[in-house]
């Protein structure tokens, strides 16, 4: 496939609001004079064909439009921490989970013995992604990835994943209508964009192709190699719900503030459900975890913890994970505390928040995202202004 240049590409990019704004073709004018000339020949045709399609089908015409049918696809406000965790929802998960554990024994054991990872975890991240494969993308990969290329925020970021698409569909034959993707350009079944299924992809079943769309030992296999290569440690737990002395405030979250479980235990910290914690981890470093501040259940968590967000950069994704691989592994597990009611947020009241506590606090980025340095700012500007301390908006 012809190289494209990425000097070529940011000078590109850097002028890319002013042409956008002026011309009133312009994803036709981007898909004729910068991405079609930049394809090997072989896949120009299909990709002309595809790409016009979209532009026919969308009408296309102008920048604010494609930003319109892009905003579309995404969600306005933050997600609520306890819908994360509807009983049903997580009940079902399990069920379909504890079977499929079952009838997938011996491929799960000999991914368990390369790669190292539990198997728990890995149902638990395939049945987040894709309800085990029975809810997967239906987006043309093809189509999303060049609106996301032309018209987002990040379209350095997503042109590489468009060239990378074009890269897997050549290197293995695939037809570009099968490369079906989420909204985000995510791929099969656990939902890998196109390099990570490059770097990461698991051809487990020996048949020429890691194939992340229809078989389930290469989808485990891959999202194993995936949290194996990026630090999972199976000897250590990824978590403990856990209760804290009135001495313990909320804004001490946080990998910054890590001790050891031993530490954490003459501080006061004892596990909700009442067992101990287990001797092997002791001496292993855990962080506090306010997922919805003091509205909701309190974590210790392990690096592991972590390596999940590696996965999904999210700390309620990865606490989701950890607690439905504890229910796929352990009989009746539960949350000990209740999930409370959170009002709806929109993103840009967030985002207003952010910028007006980061005048004095480390809130860890403006992205309109509730994460622990937002909420642990949130619970120092509580502290230092005599208010009940939430570490929530």
């Amino acid at each position: 496939m012809t190289k494209i240049s990425f000097i070529v590409l940011l000078v590109f990019l850097s002028s890319a609001n002013q042409c956008f704004s002026k011309s009133s073709n312009v994803y036709e004018y981007w898909l004729d004079n910068f991405l079609i000339k930049k394809i090997n020949e072989n896949t120009t045709d299909k990709i002309t064909k595809n790409l016009i399609t979209l532009h026919l089908k969308e009408k296309l015409k102008n920048y604010k439009n494609t930003k319109i049918t892009l905003e579309k696809f995404f969600q306005a406000e933050f997600s609520q921490p306890e819908k994360y965790f509807i009983k049903e929802i997580l009940n079902t998960k399990t069920i379909f989970g504890k079977k499929l554990k079952i009838k997938l024994e011996k491929e799960l054991k000999n991914i368990e013995r390369e790669f190292g990872v539990d198997r728990n975890i890995l149902l638990a991240i395939w049945a987040n992604e894709t309800f085990f494969g029975k809810a997967g993308p239906s987006f043309d990969g093809l189509q999303i990835l060049s609106l996301l290329s032309f018209a987002s925020n990040k379209r350095n970021f997503f042109l590489k994943e468009f060239l990378n698409l074009i890269k897997i569909s050549e290197k293995y034959k695939i037809d570009f209508e099968t490369l079906k993707s989420s909204t985000s350009g995510a791929l099969g079944q656990p939902q890998f964009l196109p390099s990570t299924f490059l770097n990461y992809g698991v051809d487990f079943d020996n048949d020429g192709l890691a194939n992340i769309w229809d078989s389930e030992a290469d989808t485990l296999a891959s999202i194993a190699n995936y949290l194996s290569k990026h630090g999972w440690n199976d000897e250590r737990e990824w978590g403990f719900e856990v209760k804290i002395p009135r001495s313990i405030k909320c804004h001490l979250e946080g990998p910054d503030h890590s001790r050891t479980l031993l530490q954490w235990e003459k501080l006061g910290l004892v596990r909700v459900s009442g067992k101990p914690f287990p001797e092997k981890d002791k001496a292993q470093s855990y962080n506090l975890l306010f997922p919805s501040g003091t509205l909701g259940p309190i974590y210790l968590v392990s690096n592991n913890f972590y390596v999940l967000k590696q996965y999904n950069n999210s700390d309620l994704y990865a606490l989701s994970v950890g607690f439905l691989a504890d229910k796929l592994k352990y009989k009746n597990h539960i949350f000990y505390t209740e999930w409370q009611d959170t009002r709806k947020i929109n993103k840009n009241d967030i985002i207003k928040l952010q910028k007006k506590l980061s005048k004095n606090y480390d809130v860890g980025g403006i992205d309109g995202l509730v994460g622990y340095k937002t909420r642990r700012a949130i619970g120092l500007y509580q502290k230092e202004n005599n208010i009940k301390q939430t570490c929530w908006p």
